[in-house]
């Protein structure tokens, strides 16, 4: 189950219709525009702002803070998921959820010349270091075919990092210093095409972690039973 999923299969989006999401495009460009802005406003006064207009219910802000908790609970059903994998710790899969989630960058270096599939125990070419960058021991490694999987679950166990970083770089990448919040927050809102290809990767990639943990565990329970 944690293999790439083919064209086809609903963990990568084939057949993955917005009635299946688990979040709409609307709940989470709600929930990556309140993190971002609360970034790009440097002190969290954006964050304070939309909970002071939603206590006064106003509609957008209402809205906004019910989209920020459904994507916030939809996050922590996968974290769920994973610590119980995690539990586990005799497993190789234990082991390879441990190092991607507990990561500050995202496991997308290709190592070179033969390798150890951490899951598999085979020897390939190309496979995916997933450890973490402190560590000091000897690396965890996935074959490429595990490679959408440990990415998907460093994206969607980490979103909120992973959004607070992309919005520091594109901050940093603004050449202008002249620009007020406003101007900021109506650029990065203009970048509509990136934010639906995030959502996607995200409905996608939740569907095939949660499939793939959710299968693991229902086949230890099975061994162990």
């Amino acid at each position: 189950m944690m293999d790439a999923p083919a064209s086809s299969s609903p963990a990568d989006g084939g057949a993955v219709e917005s009635a299946q999401w688990c979040v709409s495009r609307v709940e989470f460009e709600d929930y990556l525009f309140c993190k971002a802005f609360d970034v790009i406003s440097g002190d969290g006064s954006y964050k304070r702002y939309v909970f002071h207009c939603a206590e006064n219910e106003d509609p957008w802000a209402v809205r906004i803070h019910a989209s920020v908790s459904r994507v916030t609970g939809v996050v922590r059903e996968v974290h769920a998921l994973v610590e119980r994998v995690r539990g586990m710790s005799m497993s190789p899969l234990s082991r390879v959820c441990t190092e991607v989630v507990t990561s500050m960058h995202a496991p997308v270096r290709i190592v070179g010349g033969l390798s150890a599939c951490c899951l598999t125990d085979t020897q390939s070419k190309g496979c995916v270091d997933v450890s973490r960058a402190t560590k000091t021991d000897s690396p965890v490694t996935v074959h490429s075919k595990f490679h959408y999987f440990v990415l998907m679950l460093y994206y969607v166990h980490r979103l909120e990092h992973v959004v607070r970083s992309m919005t520091k770089s594109w901050l940093a990448a603004q050449s202008e210093s002249d620009l007020s919040l406003a101007d900021l927050t109506a650029r990065f809102v203009a970048q509509r095409e990136l934010v639906e290809r995030m959502h996607l990767a995200f409905v996608r990639g939740h569907a095939h972690v949660t499939a793939s943990l959710q299968h693991f565990l229902c086949h230890e329970a099975a061994y162990r039973g």
